[in-house]
């Protein structure tokens, strides 16, 4: 009897083990994103491929990010629906383009976008689908280009959006996390706004733990 067990163990021991596979984050977003701001040689400090790489496998990272894209590019956003055949979780992380629109209308108008593709987003992978909504990242006045001259009202609506978002997340069922402060100012010296390689550190340090699966 005891070599009968002997001889399952090790049948059972010999038997391949089957990896588990991957989860699939797609992150719909900017330029922050896309990384384009990157220098190409800087292109693997990336936050996204930071992410993928220290996930150790746990996670595929699906970068659908586009330099310059505000909350109200729900046409790009069913485009991108149609190239991506699963996901297990949808990362939203714009709003620094929205940021340049300094009326009362912005923040409403941001929120009924990222509302309308979360509804989308779940029609199409399915209702149970996660989420997750990211607040836009801080920026540095003093380095800005061309809207430094409302950069106090544009740092103000990047507060308000991350605000938004939030209250979004809670009534759509999403989870949320914030970037607003995550980025050093030394990193935002280029122009204000895209992270050097060390912000993009930053980022995903902050990241990471938000998109990792929960269970083994």
């Amino acid at each position: 009897m005891k070599s009968l067990f002997v001889f399952l163990f090790l049948a059972l021991a010999a038997l391949p083990v089957r990896a588990v596979d991957p989860r699939v984050v797609i992150v719909f977003g900017d330029s922050i994103t896309a990384g384009s701001a990157l220098p190409k040689d800087q292109q693997s400090q990336l936050w996204l491929r930071l992410v993928e790489a220290r996930s150790e496998g746990k996670l595929k990272m699906m970068n659908e990010g586009k330099g310059g894209r505000p909350t109200d590019s729900l046409k790009e956003f069913d485009a991108m629906l149609q190239r991506q055949p699963k996901a297990d979780l949808l990362v939203i992380l714009l709003g620094t383009n929205d940021s340049r629109d300094i009326t009362d209308q912005c923040v409403p108008k941001a929120v009924a976008n990222e509302r309308a593709m979360i509804t989308k987003a779940r029609d199409h992978f399915g209702k149970d689908l996660a989420v997750l909504l990211v607040g836009p990242t801080n920026i540095r006045k003093d380095a800005l280009g061309p809207t430094k001259p409302i950069a106090d009202q544009r740092d103000a609506k990047l507060r308000e959006l991350g605000t938004a978002f939030e209250a979004l997340a809670k009534e759509t069922q999403c989870d949320f996390t914030s970037l607003y402060g995550v980025v050093p100012a030394a990193s935002l010296a280029k122009d204000g706004v895209h992270p050097d390689p060390a912000g993009n550190e930053a980022i995903a340090q902050a990241l990471l733990p938000k998109l990792l699966p929960t269970k083994p």
